[in-house]
């Protein structure tokens, strides 16, 4: 579980700014805490603010890091990812920084990085037991002498274990190669080692909570539409929610149709577009293939004719004979199939993040996804980031105080990063109402001038 995450000279986080799910001593929503290792740690934390204040940032950030953290520097845009408003930002490191809960052992998971060099300054994992010691499973950086070392200070059970450790970090130790500049100690570990227990197993279970983290932003589409069309379960599933949301879907169907590719592949020159066909034919006598077109996932199959055919996703209004297609349905349908599958796909241990959870849903509906969300995670290891603009959420008879954050755009155009919970609001205020007239911040401020009549005069 994410205890914290701070992060500082990313777009418009100059300074250091930190989330922080640890609870405080609010005593209402008790189903929205979990205790783990003897830490209170929350389930969700819903990010309010104006346009341009920062709120989107916070999510990229952690995907930003995300992607360093198992793909490296190269699969990341390092050149416009600084704070840009000091033009030197570019050679202050930025730096990313996890404070998480894992089978109740808690982590301190780090790094820097150098925007203009292109390289990880320096790497940590630190894990902290339940007095406080901190012992460094790994701590790589680079010295002032521009020289990178490498080391660990772990007790290792046996002397194998210790060569082992000594051997994958001289990789990242004096005479370090570019490529092992630009990547991670945790990624490199956890895909060369498969030991199921000891230090190695400990290093992968924090590299496997990064890469089954969930992040959705308002364009993130559903691929797997198709897939729901050929399986029972989820379209009884997707039904159910389907009809509980009030969207007028009866059921969740599918059918089997034939591929049109002369449709499908329109864009596509056509000699390319044959050999494709012939291709995918070819392929799919051994086996159903999957075959991505504008972001919709196909799983073709040949049936018992020699047809390539795929299961098509099939929406009945309430008359069977005459079903609607996904692409007929209204922007917030469309929203909540890509919402939808979170409830279903999230493993026992995951951490979702929504970036503008309200896009095209009624403010009823966003607060029955969140009601749900919590009925259904409730003792279960997961947790919610969402940011919103939706000020209707802003209700302590939905969410604690301590579950509702702001990020506001100050002076300098840096964000800052706070918490409803330093307010010390009692749980009975009225609190949309208190924000929209800015006693919070984080709202847009208007000046009080005639600013179409300046625009038109000659």
């Amino acid at each position: 579980m994410l205890v914290g995450f701070s992060v500082s000279n990313y777009k418009s986080f100059k300074d250091a700014q930190s989330i922080s799910f640890v609870a405080s001593k609010i005593t209402r929503h008790k189903e929205h805490v979990l205790v783990r290792k003897n830490r209170r740690i929350l389930k969700s934390g819903l990010i309010f603010g104006a346009n341009a204040g920062g709120k989107s940032n916070l999510v990229k950030a952690i995907r930003f890091s995300r992607e360093i953290i198992l793909n490296g520097l190269e699969r990341v845009n390092l050149s416009k990812s600084h704070f840009r408003i000091i033009n030197e930002n570019y050679t202050v490191p930025g730096v990313f920084e996890y404070r998480i809960i894992i089978e109740d052992v808690e982590y301190s998971y780090g790094l820097a990085i150098s925007y203009n060099k292109k390289i990880v300054l320096s790497e940590w994992l630190v894990r902290i037991d339940s007095a406080g010691k901190e012992t460094y499973l790994f701590n790589r950086e680079v010295g002032d002498d521009n020289v990178s070392h490498a080391m660990s200070e772990a007790d290792f059970v046996s002397m194998d274990e210790k060569y082992k450790m000594d051997f994958y970090l001289e990789g990242f130790d004096e005479n370090i190669s570019e490529t092992y500049k630009r990547k991670t100690v945790l990624s490199d570990i956890s895909l060369r080692a498969n030991d199921k227990e000891g230090i190695f197993a400990e290093i992968k279970r924090v590299y496997e909570w990064f890469e089954n983290m969930i992040i959705l932003f308002p364009n993130s589409k559903y691929n797997g539409l198709n897939e729901v069309a050929a399986d029972d379960d989820k379209k009884k599933f997707f039904s159910a929610l389907m009809n509980y949301f009030d969207t007028g879907i009866d059921m969740v169907e599918g059918e089997s149709q034939q591929m049109d590719f002369d449709k499908v592949l329109h864009d596509i020159p056509r000699s390319d577009a044959e050999k494709i066909k012939i291709d995918i034919s070819n392929a799919a006598y051994e086996s159903p293939i999957m075959f991505k077109v504008d972001e919709q996932i196909f799983e073709l199959h040949k049936d018992e004719n020699g047809n390539i055919v795929y299961n098509k996703l099939l929406l009945n209004h309430g008359n069977p004979e005459d079903k609607f297609e996904y692409a007929d349905e209204s922007d917030g349908t469309k929203r909540l199939f890509d919402l939808i599958p979170l409830f279903y796909e999230n493993r026992e241990v995951s951490m979702i993040l929504i970036d503008e959870i309200d896009r095209s849903l009624h403010t009823n509906l966003t607060r029955k996804f969140l009601e749900l969300f919590y009925e259904i995670t409730e003792d279960r290891d997961c947790q919610l980031i969402a940011t919103t603009h939706d000020s209707n959420l802003l209700d302590l008879e939905l969410l604690r105080q301590d579950e509702i954050w702001f990020v506001e755009r100050q002076e300098n155009h840096a964000s800052k990063v706070f918490s409803l919970n330093k307010f010390k609001e009692r749980f009975d205020k009225k609190i949309d109402k208190e924000y929209l007239l800015g006693r919070y911040g984080a709202i847009p401020i208007f000046e009080e001038k005639d600013i179409l009549g300046e625009a038109y005069e000659e």
